[in-house]
């Protein structure tokens, strides 16, 4: 059984069903908060943003972030590369690069020749 947890819109803390206080504004939008300290807070138009409780500042300011996360950045670094490696990079680029501009001078030649011929865009009604 799975259950459907939402989030407060003040703290985004999880809440479970049966949990939580649902407060409905007058223009009909729902919220639902996790305790009655947040829904104060909401009420006083303090921003989430500036408490460090809320999951937004720790989103903001990157506070919840895992230690393995963190890890995994440090120790991700590019590969160096030798020079023949570059190199045979560098020959596919241009082999590529090749390939391309035959295709376009192919592509051209075609246009010119079924206008020449008077093709299908140059049908008179």
């Amino acid at each position: 059984m799975v259950l459907k947890t939402k989030r407060c819109r003040f703290s985004g803390a999880k809440i479970c069903p049966g949990r939580g206080i649902r407060f409905i504004r007058s223009d009909s939008q729902v919220f639902l908060f996790v305790n009655s300290k947040c829904k104060h807070y909401l009420h006083n138009k303090l921003k989430p943003s500036k408490l460090t409780w809320t999951t937004i500042y720790q989103n903001q300011h990157k506070k919840d972030i895992a230690e393995e996360v963190i890890q995994k950045k440090r120790t991700e670094r590019p590969e160096a590369q030798d020079g023949s490696r570059e190199a045979a990079h560098f020959e596919i680029k241009e082999r590529i690069k090749k390939i391309k501009d035959e295709k376009k001078v192919k592509k051209a030649e075609l246009q010119t020749k079924s206008q020449k011929a008077g093709g299908k865009g140059n049908m008179s009604k």
